[in-house]
Protein backbone atom coordinates (compact mmCIF):
# COMPACT_ATOMS: atom_id res chain seq x y z
CA UNK A 1 0.00 0.00 0.00
CA UNK A 2 1.38 3.38 -0.99
CA UNK A 3 1.18 5.89 1.69
CA UNK A 4 -0.48 9.45 1.10
CA UNK A 5 2.38 11.96 1.17
CA UNK A 6 1.53 13.83 3.67
CA UNK A 7 1.82 17.99 3.76
CA UNK A 8 0.42 20.89 5.06
CA UNK A 9 -0.78 22.13 1.32
CA UNK A 10 -2.31 18.72 0.80
CA UNK A 11 -3.84 18.08 4.10
CA UNK A 12 -5.68 21.53 2.99
CA UNK A 13 -6.88 20.55 -0.12
CA UNK A 14 -8.29 17.61 1.59
CA UNK A 15 -10.28 19.71 4.19
CA UNK A 16 -11.24 22.27 1.41
CA UNK A 17 -12.88 19.74 -0.35
CA UNK A 18 -14.72 18.06 3.24
CA UNK A 19 -15.98 21.34 3.56
CA UNK A 20 -17.13 21.90 -0.05
CA UNK A 21 -18.40 18.30 -0.01
CA UNK A 22 -20.59 18.84 3.25
CA UNK A 23 -22.43 21.73 2.27
CA UNK A 24 -23.93 19.35 -0.68
CA UNK A 25 -26.78 16.46 0.08
CA UNK A 26 -24.14 14.05 -1.05
CA UNK A 27 -23.09 12.70 2.37
CA UNK A 28 -21.63 9.25 0.68
CA UNK A 29 -18.87 11.33 -1.13
CA UNK A 30 -18.28 13.27 1.68
CA UNK A 31 -18.06 9.94 3.32
CA UNK A 32 -15.94 8.48 0.79
CA UNK A 33 -13.55 11.64 1.04
CA UNK A 34 -13.20 11.58 4.74
CA UNK A 35 -12.49 7.62 4.62
CA UNK A 36 -10.10 7.84 1.48
CA UNK A 37 -7.94 10.68 3.12
CA UNK A 38 -8.21 9.32 6.66
CA UNK A 39 -4.63 10.00 7.10
CA UNK A 40 -4.67 13.33 6.09
CA UNK A 41 -7.10 14.24 8.78
CA UNK A 42 -5.14 11.96 11.73
CA UNK A 43 -1.97 14.07 10.67
CA UNK A 44 -3.73 17.45 10.95
CA UNK A 45 -5.90 16.32 14.39
CA UNK A 46 -3.05 14.80 15.79
CA UNK A 47 -1.02 18.06 15.81
CA UNK A 48 -3.31 19.82 17.93
CA UNK A 49 -2.70 20.09 21.88
CA UNK A 50 -5.13 21.60 24.30
CA UNK A 51 -3.31 23.80 26.72
CA UNK A 52 -2.70 22.06 30.11
CA UNK A 53 -3.42 18.79 28.42
CA UNK A 54 -1.12 15.53 29.62
CA UNK A 55 1.52 15.07 26.91
CA UNK A 56 0.84 12.60 24.32
CA UNK A 57 -3.34 12.95 25.03
CA UNK A 58 -3.74 14.11 20.86
CA UNK A 59 -1.95 10.77 19.44
CA UNK A 60 -3.42 8.52 22.07
CA UNK A 61 -7.10 10.20 21.76
CA UNK A 62 -7.02 10.67 17.60
CA UNK A 63 -5.80 7.20 17.10
CA UNK A 64 -8.43 5.83 19.14
CA UNK A 65 -11.08 7.66 17.73
CA UNK A 66 -10.57 8.98 14.23
CA UNK A 67 -12.77 6.12 12.71
CA UNK A 68 -15.80 6.15 15.03
CA UNK A 69 -15.62 10.09 14.08
CA UNK A 70 -15.20 9.51 10.10
CA UNK A 71 -18.72 7.05 11.10
CA UNK A 72 -20.28 9.56 12.57
CA UNK A 73 -19.99 11.82 9.88
CA UNK A 74 -22.03 9.77 8.13
CA UNK A 75 -24.95 10.25 9.92
CA UNK A 76 -25.22 13.99 9.98
CA UNK A 77 -28.63 14.70 8.34
CA UNK A 78 -28.53 17.21 5.09
CA UNK A 79 -28.88 19.95 5.99
CA UNK A 80 -27.00 19.41 8.95
CA UNK A 81 -28.21 22.82 10.30
CA UNK A 82 -27.25 26.43 11.17
CA UNK A 83 -27.08 25.49 15.09
CA UNK A 84 -24.91 22.78 16.09
CA UNK A 85 -24.30 21.40 19.70
CA UNK A 86 -21.40 19.28 20.91
CA UNK A 87 -22.51 17.86 24.47
CA UNK A 88 -18.70 16.58 25.86
CA UNK A 89 -16.85 18.51 23.44
CA UNK A 90 -13.69 18.63 25.25
CA UNK A 91 -10.89 17.53 24.16
CA UNK A 92 -12.09 19.15 21.10
CA UNK A 93 -10.62 17.21 18.26
CA UNK A 94 -14.19 16.19 16.97
CA UNK A 95 -15.34 19.69 17.33
CA UNK A 96 -11.91 20.99 15.25
CA UNK A 97 -13.47 18.27 12.31
CA UNK A 98 -16.71 20.00 12.86
CA UNK A 99 -15.72 23.63 12.51
CA UNK A 100 -13.88 22.26 9.51
CA UNK A 101 -16.88 20.99 7.67
CA UNK A 102 -19.08 23.76 8.44
CA UNK A 103 -16.64 27.10 9.04
CA UNK A 104 -20.47 28.79 8.84
CA UNK A 105 -22.14 26.86 11.51
CA UNK A 106 -22.95 28.56 15.04
CA UNK A 107 -21.22 25.34 16.83
CA UNK A 108 -21.03 25.63 20.63
CA UNK A 109 -19.79 23.00 23.50
CA UNK A 110 -20.92 21.30 26.74
CA UNK A 111 -18.71 19.93 29.13
CA UNK A 112 -18.88 18.66 32.87
CA UNK A 113 -15.66 18.35 34.60
CA UNK A 114 -16.96 18.26 38.25
CA UNK A 115 -16.32 15.80 40.77
CA UNK A 116 -19.18 16.41 42.42
CA UNK A 117 -21.95 14.40 40.17
CA UNK A 118 -24.74 15.93 42.37
CA UNK A 119 -23.43 19.53 41.55
CA UNK A 120 -26.27 21.81 40.02
CA UNK A 121 -23.49 24.66 39.10
CA UNK A 122 -23.69 25.98 35.94
CA UNK A 123 -19.72 27.78 34.44
CA UNK A 124 -18.14 28.65 31.60
CA UNK A 125 -15.07 27.84 30.33
CA UNK A 126 -12.54 28.82 27.60
CA UNK A 127 -9.69 26.47 26.32
CA UNK A 128 -7.75 26.89 23.76
CA UNK A 129 -6.46 24.31 21.49
CA UNK A 130 -3.17 25.17 18.92
CA UNK A 131 -1.21 23.09 16.42
CA UNK A 132 2.37 24.39 16.13
CA UNK A 133 2.71 22.49 12.48
CA UNK A 134 -0.17 23.75 10.99
CA UNK A 135 -0.50 27.43 12.72
CA UNK A 136 -3.69 27.34 13.84
CA UNK A 137 -5.07 28.46 16.67
CA UNK A 138 -8.78 27.60 18.34
CA UNK A 139 -10.43 29.07 21.51
CA UNK A 140 -13.38 27.36 22.55
CA UNK A 141 -15.96 28.14 24.93
CA UNK A 142 -18.16 25.80 26.51
CA UNK A 143 -20.50 25.71 29.12
CA UNK A 144 -20.46 23.71 32.26
CA UNK A 145 -23.24 21.87 33.61
CA UNK A 146 -24.35 18.59 35.04
CA UNK A 147 -26.64 16.92 32.64
CA UNK A 148 -28.10 14.93 35.24
CA UNK A 149 -28.86 17.24 38.03
CA UNK A 150 -30.55 20.07 36.35
CA UNK A 151 -33.86 19.64 35.21
CA UNK A 152 -33.65 22.25 32.78
CA UNK A 153 -30.10 23.03 30.60
CA UNK A 154 -28.80 26.66 30.30
CA UNK A 155 -29.06 26.63 26.86
CA UNK A 156 -32.30 28.20 24.98
CA UNK A 157 -35.12 25.91 24.19
CA UNK A 158 -35.91 25.02 20.93
CA UNK A 159 -32.67 26.52 19.31
CA UNK A 160 -30.57 23.55 18.08
CA UNK A 161 -30.75 22.24 14.91
CA UNK A 162 -28.13 19.34 15.57
CA UNK A 163 -27.02 17.73 18.67
CA UNK A 164 -24.45 15.95 19.42
CA UNK A 165 -24.69 12.86 22.54
CA UNK A 166 -21.30 11.09 21.66
CA UNK A 167 -19.71 8.57 24.36
CA UNK A 168 -21.07 10.45 27.00
CA UNK A 169 -24.42 8.75 28.13
CA UNK A 170 -22.39 5.85 29.31
CA UNK A 171 -20.48 8.10 31.95
CA UNK A 172 -23.33 9.38 33.44
CA UNK A 173 -24.73 7.52 37.11
CA UNK A 174 -27.09 9.74 38.67
CA UNK A 175 -30.03 10.31 36.64
CA UNK A 176 -28.85 9.23 32.96
CA UNK A 177 -32.22 8.38 31.48
CA UNK A 178 -33.90 11.94 32.06
CA UNK A 179 -31.39 13.41 29.81
CA UNK A 180 -33.32 12.49 26.51
CA UNK A 181 -36.31 14.88 27.60
CA UNK A 182 -33.62 17.59 28.25
CA UNK A 183 -32.34 17.21 25.36
CA UNK A 184 -35.66 17.41 23.18
CA UNK A 185 -36.39 20.65 24.59
CA UNK A 186 -33.31 22.38 22.92
CA UNK A 187 -34.11 20.82 20.37
CA UNK A 188 -35.53 22.83 17.61
CA UNK A 189 -38.92 21.28 16.53
CA UNK A 190 -37.39 18.78 13.51
CA UNK A 191 -33.97 19.27 14.94
CA UNK A 192 -31.62 16.07 15.55
CA UNK A 193 -29.67 14.32 17.65
CA UNK A 194 -26.83 11.84 17.32
CA UNK A 195 -25.79 9.75 20.16
CA UNK A 196 -22.90 7.00 19.76
CA UNK A 197 -21.51 5.30 22.51
CA UNK A 198 -20.03 1.68 23.23
CA UNK A 199 -22.01 -1.44 22.68
CA UNK A 200 -22.50 -3.40 25.61
CA UNK A 201 -23.15 -6.58 24.11
CA UNK A 202 -20.15 -5.95 21.57
CA UNK A 203 -17.98 -9.05 20.43
CA UNK A 204 -14.82 -7.85 22.23
CA UNK A 205 -16.74 -8.11 25.41
CA UNK A 206 -18.21 -11.27 24.64
CA UNK A 207 -14.49 -12.27 23.78
CA UNK A 208 -12.95 -11.25 27.42
CA UNK A 209 -15.89 -13.30 28.90
CA UNK A 210 -15.19 -16.60 27.41
CA UNK A 211 -11.43 -16.11 27.99
CA UNK A 212 -12.70 -15.67 31.88
CA UNK A 213 -11.76 -11.45 31.88
CA UNK A 214 -14.01 -8.69 33.63
CA UNK A 215 -15.37 -6.65 30.82
CA UNK A 216 -16.50 -3.78 33.25
CA UNK A 217 -14.59 -0.59 33.11
CA UNK A 218 -12.16 -0.22 35.32
CA UNK A 219 -11.73 3.06 38.16
CA UNK A 220 -10.45 5.99 37.00
CA UNK A 221 -9.01 8.81 38.60
CA UNK A 222 -11.01 11.44 37.14
CA UNK A 223 -14.36 10.14 39.72
CA UNK A 224 -17.43 8.80 38.84
CA UNK A 225 -17.84 10.25 35.67
CA UNK A 226 -14.37 9.36 34.39
CA UNK A 227 -15.48 5.28 33.74
CA UNK A 228 -18.13 3.63 31.72
CA UNK A 229 -21.33 3.27 34.59
CA UNK A 230 -23.77 1.63 32.21
CA UNK A 231 -23.45 0.75 28.53
CA UNK A 232 -26.51 -0.08 26.34
CA UNK A 233 -27.46 -2.48 23.73
CA UNK A 234 -28.71 -0.93 20.25
CA UNK A 235 -32.47 -2.21 21.62
CA UNK A 236 -32.52 -0.38 24.53
CA UNK A 237 -31.15 2.72 23.35
CA UNK A 238 -33.62 3.03 20.62
CA UNK A 239 -36.52 1.99 23.13
CA UNK A 240 -35.62 4.73 25.40
CA UNK A 241 -35.42 7.73 22.16
CA UNK A 242 -39.04 6.82 20.87
CA UNK A 243 -40.30 6.48 24.64
CA UNK A 244 -39.22 10.14 25.18
CA UNK A 245 -41.02 10.92 21.84
CA UNK A 246 -37.85 10.95 19.12
CA UNK A 247 -38.63 9.39 15.75
CA UNK A 248 -35.68 6.77 14.47
CA UNK A 249 -33.76 7.74 11.40
CA UNK A 250 -30.97 5.39 11.44
CA UNK A 251 -29.63 3.20 13.94
CA UNK A 252 -26.92 0.72 13.55
CA UNK A 253 -23.76 -0.70 15.56
CA UNK A 254 -20.44 -1.24 13.83
CA UNK A 255 -16.60 -2.31 14.93
CA UNK A 256 -13.88 0.60 15.07
CA UNK A 257 -11.22 -1.99 14.32
CA UNK A 258 -11.40 -5.28 12.18
CA UNK A 259 -11.05 -8.07 14.68
CA UNK A 260 -9.86 -10.41 12.42
CA UNK A 261 -6.65 -8.27 11.69
CA UNK A 262 -6.53 -6.33 15.28
CA UNK A 263 -6.01 -8.20 18.24
CA UNK A 264 -8.21 -7.92 21.26
CA UNK A 265 -6.76 -7.42 25.18
CA UNK A 266 -8.17 -7.55 28.32
CA UNK A 267 -7.94 -4.36 30.58
CA UNK A 268 -8.99 -5.21 34.83
CA UNK A 269 -7.49 -5.66 37.46
CA UNK A 270 -6.30 -9.56 37.16
CA UNK A 271 -2.61 -8.16 36.61
CA UNK A 272 -1.13 -8.16 33.51
CA UNK A 273 -2.73 -6.67 30.00
CA UNK A 274 -3.40 -10.56 27.86
CA UNK A 275 -3.98 -10.74 24.24
CA UNK A 276 -7.03 -12.80 23.60
CA UNK A 277 -6.12 -14.99 21.07
CA UNK A 278 -9.50 -15.09 19.18
CA UNK A 279 -10.62 -13.52 16.16
CA UNK A 280 -13.89 -12.12 14.67
CA UNK A 281 -15.09 -15.23 12.81
CA UNK A 282 -14.34 -17.40 15.29
CA UNK A 283 -16.39 -15.38 17.96
CA UNK A 284 -19.19 -15.41 15.09
CA UNK A 285 -18.78 -18.91 14.72
CA UNK A 286 -19.70 -19.80 18.71
CA UNK A 287 -22.47 -17.61 18.80
CA UNK A 288 -23.78 -18.89 15.31
CA UNK A 289 -23.36 -22.96 17.27
CA UNK A 290 -25.21 -21.28 20.03
CA UNK A 291 -28.06 -19.84 18.47
CA UNK A 292 -27.59 -16.93 19.74
CA UNK A 293 -28.03 -13.61 18.37
CA UNK A 294 -26.19 -12.34 15.33
CA UNK A 295 -26.64 -8.63 14.82
CA UNK A 296 -25.78 -5.27 16.43
CA UNK A 297 -22.82 -6.81 17.91
CA UNK A 298 -20.30 -4.22 16.73
CA UNK A 299 -18.12 -1.77 18.91
CA UNK A 300 -20.32 1.43 19.25
CA UNK A 301 -23.80 1.97 18.53
CA UNK A 302 -24.58 4.93 16.13
CA UNK A 303 -28.26 6.26 16.10
CA UNK A 304 -29.96 9.67 13.97
CA UNK A 305 -33.01 10.60 15.91
CA UNK A 306 -35.21 13.16 15.20
CA UNK A 307 -37.44 15.28 17.12
CA UNK A 308 -40.62 15.41 15.31
CA UNK A 309 -41.97 18.61 13.76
Amino acid sequence: MIKPKLNVPGVHAVLREAERLATTADRASLARHLWGHAEHLRYYLTSFEVDNAPAGLSEQYVNDALARFLRTVEFIPVPAGERILEIGSNPYFFHILLHKLFPGADIRGANFFDKNVFSGEVGSLQQRTHSNFFQEEFDFVSTLFSLETLPTYPLPEGFFDLVFFCETLEHLAVDPLSTFSRLRRILKCGGHLIITLPNAVRLTNFALMLDGFNFFDVYSVNGINGRHNREYTLSELTNLLVTNGYQIVRAETWDRFDYDQIDIWSADYAGQTVKINRRKRELLKILQRASAKMSDRGDNLYVLARNPA
